[in-house]
């Protein structure tokens, strides 16, 4: 609302979401107060759309609860290229929970690298729900870590169909009781696909945790 004291702004970069609260006051505290308010209020409305607060990014977030829980993670990634961890390895300290990476682009390494079946790839392709659950559930056997995601996709700008059209993606994520698997269907360019892919499978591992 406009001339609301705080006032939220909303701001989108890079497939993230920030809301600001921006309070007027007399003094500090003050503001503060009515800041901690509208925080507490916003977290309780989105509930688990909201992974942080300040400048802390989705990897330090996921990185912070895996460190935490004395877990460890393994990623396979094909459309991602190593994106995914390229994000959770730029955080200090993530050798703390960063097991393994794969780059399994092609379907000789997946078979290879993760014991992915060939009549899997062969019946349903490699942008497929039961080939990422066979990417996360081989990766996690292979690393012994405790999670392991795999994502697998059509990063464009070609390779798409009309059944498989260019932006679609599965992510998935192997624990120790259950491998969840998740279908996007992604727009705009090859970049943000890759950068819109890689940050929903860190955010499926964050929600995986949440329980």
């Amino acid at each position: 609302l406009g001339g609301r004291n705080p006032l939220i702004n909303c701001t989108v970069s890079d497939s993230v979401i920030t809301l600001h609260v921006v309070a007027t006051a007399p003094d500090r505290p003050s503001a503060e107060a009515m800041i901690q308010k509208d925080q507490t209020d916003l977290c309780e409305i989105l509930g688990d759309w909201v992974y942080g607060r300040d400048d802390q990014t989705l990897a330090e977030v996921v990185g912070a609860r895996l460190a935490q829980s004395k877990l460890a993670i393994a990623v396979a990634e094909s459309c991602t290229g190593g994106l995914i961890a390229k994000m959770l390895t730029d955080v200090p300290g993530s050798s703390r929970y960063f097991a393994y990476g794969w780059i399994t682009y092609g379907n000789q390494a997946k078979q290879s690298e993760l014991g992915v079946d060939p009549a899997l790839l062969a019946q349903y392709g490699a942008v497929s729900e039961p080939v990422v659950r066979a990417m996360a559930e081989g990766a996690r056997k292979k690393s012994g870590a405790d999670v392991a995601v795999a994502v697998t996709g059509i990063a464009g700008p070609e390779g798409g169909t009309e059944q498989k059209p260019v932006g679609l993606v599965y992510i998935g994520v192997a624990s120790l009781n259950q491998t969840i698997v998740q279908k996007c269907q992604f727009s705009q360019s090859r970049a943000m696909i890759r950068s819109r892919a890689a940050l929903t499978a860190l955010n499926l591992v964050r929600l995986q945790m949440n329980g």
